[in-house]
């Protein structure tokens, strides 16, 4: 039988700048389609700024995507991360991600 409830989720765990550690779920379809989407648009993009409030959104939908549940609020992240650690961060998680869908177990 396959039970749900004794399978082990995997998590990624994110200490930010300011001490704070995250547990980060797994995405779920809404925010791995943002993911994909602003991924799409970065690489299509030389300027990048234009899409800088689209960055730090996503980056707080991702942080808040934790196991304690804490929310993540565009300006808390636009007051810890720069550019930089966005960019980090996504990629990162994009990579977690990646990882869950070719070896699930």
């Amino acid at each position: 039988m396959l039970d749900y409830t004794q399978r082990e989720k995997k998590f990624l765990p994110v200490k930010l700048i300011d001490g704070e550690t995250l547990f980060l779920c797994p995405p779920k379809k809404g925010l791995y389609t943002k993911l994909v989407s602003l991924e799409e648009k970065l690489n299509a993009t030389e300027e990048v700024s234009e899409l800088y409030d689209e960055v730090t959104n996503l980056t707080a939908a991702i942080l808040s995507d934790n196991k304690a549940k804490t929310a993540i609020t565009p300006e808390r992240v636009d007051e810890i991360m720069d550019i930089e650690d966005m960019a980090y961060l996504i990629f990162e998680y994009s990579k977690f991600a990646q990882q869950l869908i070719k070896n699930p177990n």
